[in-house]
């Protein structure tokens, strides 16, 4: 758990998301939680779910839980690159 949560961060860390959110810090526990700056949770989690198989959870407004802990490390970039694809479609729409 502890090198999926290493790998999240330094994933996140990398600034190729910095348009769509920022992470609230967390541990290598189970979820983390991002904080959209451009859609709403609820409008992008069925965008992640139905186009791009990701599922996570919308907590309020601008929030949405992952859990990258069902996540193999290789492929937590990958994660992170289709909840992205999924903003942008969202902003589409907009």
């Amino acid at each position: 758990m502890k090198r999926r949560a290493l790998k999240t961060k330094e994933v996140l860390d990398s600034g190729k998301y910095d348009d769509a959110w920022d992470y609230y810090p967390f541990n290598s526990g189970y979820f983390m939680c991002l904080k959209l700056k451009t859609v709403s949770a609820d409008a992008l989690r069925p965008v992640a779910l139905e186009q791009f198989g990701v599922g996570a959870i919308a907590l309020g407004e601008t929030d949405l839980r992952v859990a990258f802990s069902c996540i193999e490390e290789e492929g937590i970039e990958e994660l992170f690159d289709l909840l992205y694809a999924a903003v942008k479609e969202v902003e589409k729409t907009k």
